[in-house]
């Protein structure tokens, strides 16, 4: 596999060797070893082409990428990126995503526009201009166990903050993730090789219960978008709801360097 940028494929590639260690043929799944492991499922952007145009980029964090557990269909693990990059919006849940994307752009427009319902025709181009990062990259259950996501969130957490840095996003969606990814730094953190929490709290400038500052960067502590599947006609709640939360982080936590608003 070689889709990523390099220095992200060299992380991935090592990254998916630590996983790889944790398994046995006697014990596929690593179910042995806690958090259990499986074959890694590699993530990240979505098409650098677009990506690297792209502004302001969008990266969302989800706790894992369900449905490729399978090891006879998937016996080498799988490229989630790559996945969405040729097929587009291809899920419901993806065509939420399509609608968080149009939202989060259209929050750095003063005034606002009016948007009686979300226009999805380029739904296929915004899910193409973002970036996606997985918590749990092994093993990836459609219903996630919530408390292995917090496992291997501390357990790869200094793996999770270097490719979200590789990445290089200008806002950071958590979905249902962010109290698993933030933490009260340990009093040798800075000597310490192995971080354990991806972000630690004197990190962050909090500027409301869901926005939060990271460097330049505006990090949003939202819900998983399975949890509100609402028919096609009331995706403009969603639109409207995830776009006023961001205009509202970004006029309390700003200036940021790469939007004015």
């Amino acid at each position: 596999m070689g889709y990523q940028p390099p220095k992200l494929e060299k992380l991935f590639d090592k990254w998916a060797e630590k996983h790889a260690k944790k398994l046995s043929a006697a014990d596929p799944y690593g179910m042995k070893h806690e958090p259990p492991y499986g074959k890694f499922v590699r993530d990240g952007i979505v098409n650098p082409d677009k990506w690297a145009i792209q502004e302001p980029k969008i990266c969302f964090i989800m706790p894992e990428a369900g449905g490729y557990d399978d090891l006879e269909k998937f016996p080498e693990g799988h490229d989630l990126a790559e996945e969405w990059n040729k097929k587009g919006c291809f899920t419901k849940l993806m065509f939420k995503f399509a609608v968080w994307v149009q939202a989060v752009y259209d929050s750095f427009f003063d005034p606002v526009p009016y948007v009686k319902k979300p226009i999805m025709d380029q739904k296929n181009d915004l899910i193409r201009a973002i970036s996606i990062v997985n918590i749990k990259k092994s093993d990836g259950q459609k219903v996630p166990q919530l408390d292995l996501v917090k496992k291997f969130a501390q357990e790869d957490a200094t793996e999770l903050r270097k490719q979200i840095e590789l990445i290089n996003p200008d806002v950071i969606l958590c979905c249902g993730v962010f109290r698993f990814l933030v933490g009260t730094p340990p009093e040798d953190a800075k000597t310490k090789r192995k971080r354990d929490f991806v972000f630690y709290r004197d990190e962050l400038v909090k500027g409301s219960k869901l926005a939060h500052k990271w460097g330049d960067k505006l990090i949003m502590d939202f819900w998983h978008p399975a949890q509100a599947y609402y028919p096609m006609m009331m995706n403009n709640v969603h639109y409207y709801t995830v776009r006023e939360f961001c205009r509202s982080g970004i006029a309390t936590l700003g200036p940021f360097e790469w939007a004015e608003l």
